[in-house]
């Protein structure tokens, strides 16, 4: 959660509506790559929100720890759903845990090269084939990721009209996908 930008403010938004009482319960594990200490204090009056990030030599390459060394953590803090806000899921999960990705384009990425943007290719296919269900932000998203070969069945639409705005309505959908995943 150290996206300062509209993704980052969705996400703390939908935390932090879920975790404040507006459904019964929900109990939030944040695992980032870092988390501000702004961010931490944010969630720190909320019994049911947790921040965990990488230690030791882990910190040394965070981003390979939330790919490939999250599993061990996952099954420790006894994850039900895994929701990656970003597009993305770590490698290889463990089937046991349910995963949602929220989509919010698929051209939409910053690339910062041309490796970069092969990668995140490369990721976020493996995201919507190993997820469990793919929220899209509008049905145009959904529309896109249906033309690239991802699966319809699997994709809710879950959006407002602005593609970051979050409405009371939106936490309650997502609440209810996280319901129906959990049985």
């Amino acid at each position: 959660m150290r996206n300062t930008h509209e993704l980052g403010d969705f996400g703390r938004a939908l935390i932090e509506k879920l975790a404040n009482g507006h459904v019964a319960d929900y109990r939030a594990v944040l695992f980032a790559t870092r988390i501000k200490k702004a961010y931490s204090s944010e969630y720190s009056g909320f019994s049911n929100v947790s921040t965990f990030v990488p230690f030791g030599t882990a910190k040394l390459m965070p981003q390979l720890w939330m790919r490939y060394r999250l599993n061990p953590w996952l099954k420790n803090e006894k994850v039900k759903i895994f929701h990656g806000l970003n597009e993305e899921l770590p490698y290889h999960i463990d089937r046991g845990i349910k995963t949602i990705v929220t989509c919010y384009g698929v051209d939409n990425h910053h690339n910062t090269s041309v490796v970069d943007s092969l990668l995140w290719k490369r990721r976020m296919k493996y995201s919507f084939d190993a997820a469990d269900a793919i929220v899209a932000v509008s049905p145009e998203v959904k529309q896109q990721l249906v033309e690239r070969g991802v699966n319809g069945d699997k994709i809710v639409v879950i959006g407002g009209s602005k593609p970051y705005e979050l409405t009371d309505r939106m936490v309650e959908q997502y609440w209810e996908l996280y319901n129906a995943l959990s049985r």
